[in-house]
């Protein structure tokens, strides 16, 4: 990555649209953050609409850094504050496009920094308060990520009533809606999975109000993909695996991350697709002697999911409802 021209200069290269889509993020970080909006309009020459941007530049920047998650904060921490290879940009494509989206980064022949962000970029990543904020918001935003992956869809009241406790919790809605890693729609009503596409499944899930109540703490469980950790069924495999194949803890690491995080967290509630994509995996990861232990392997994992919550039961595992 090339540090480069100041920001100006990058600002003149881009289209009037451009610009004002710039100003639009900026507003909708000022209301997040209780700033004051730029006013503008389409007749406006470009000279005046960057000199407007120059204005808040820093405190756009500042206001995007404190919009990302710890993950993508460690990210930005190493491209800045060290030297990184190649093969960094390519694994971390995702976040680096969101960058570019942003005007924070620039793809020319190579990827550029505008020299002004750069330095002002070193120094928020050295800032402790900013640090000690991100860290109190990625919380906050596996908290999200929990509740979509316990209920499937929310309403707003239930929301409300969860995240009641939280400071700043006015800010948490226009805060997610701006996160781009988000995987759930919000609207008035409702918060639910980008994944759900069935209107009956939608319509069902949203009149059913009758939700398992989990603690906060159980729901950055869920978002962080470790709620697992404490289920019964979950110990009982590692412990079978441990007996049938010499395991250590990278290789516990990788059952998680391959077979069991999949099949527990990210896939639909739909239970024939996701044993058939779960038999597909452990298929292709794992070389079996016979049909027997892959078979005993792949019944201890769909226990794991009998004690997981479930959409369709609103959070409550299918051994609740059975024993009901």
């Amino acid at each position: 990555m090339d540090v480069n021209k100041s920001f100006d200069v990058y600002l003149k290269e881009l289209s009037k649209n451009q610009l004002i889509d710039l100003i639009c993020d900026y507003n909708k970080l000022a209301c997040i953050f209780d700033d004051e909006t730029i006013s503008y309009n389409n007749k406006e020459k470009k000279d005046k609409l960057i000199n407007k941007i120059l204005d808040i530049k820093n405190k756009y920047i500042k206001y995007i850094i404190e919009s990302l998650d710890l993950e993508d904060y460690n990210i930005l921490k190493r491209l800045i504050l060290k030297k990184v290879k190649n093969d960094f940009f390519n694994i971390n494509r995702s976040f680096i496009n969101y960058l570019v989206d942003k005007k924070i980064l620039f793809q020319k022949d190579n990827l550029e920094i505008p020299s002004d962000i750069y330095m002002l970029l070193k120094s928020l990543l050295k800032n402790k308060n900013v640090y000690s904020y991100i860290k109190i918001w990625n919380r906050i935003y596996k908290l999200v990520d929990g509740i979509i992956i316990a209920y499937g869809l929310v309403d707003r009241n239930y929301f409300d009533i969860i995240i009641s406790g939280i400071v700043d919790k006015e800010k948490i809605v226009p805060k997610i809606d701006f996160y781009y890693k988000k995987e759930y729609i919000i609207d008035d009503k409702k918060i639910m999975s980008s994944k759900l596409s069935s209107k009956k499944r939608i319509d069902s899930y949203y009149k059913n109000n009758k939700y398992k109540m989990y603690s906060n703490k159980e729901y950055v469980a869920m978002g962080n993909n470790s709620y697992h950790y404490s289920i019964k069924s979950y110990k009982k495999l590692i412990k079978m695996l441990k007996s049938n194949y010499v395991f250590k803890n990278d290789d516990i690491k990788f059952v998680n991350n391959n077979i069991v995080i999949p099949y527990l967290y990210n896939s639909l509630n739909e239970e024939d697709i996701a044993k058939k994509n779960l038999e597909e995996t452990i298929t292709t990861l794992f070389e079996f002697k016979g049909e027997k232990l892959k078979h005993k392997m792949l019944e201890e994992i769909m226990k794991i999911r009998c004690e997981f919550p479930l959409w369709e039961y609103r959070g409550f595992t299918k051994i609740e409802v059975n024993n009901e």
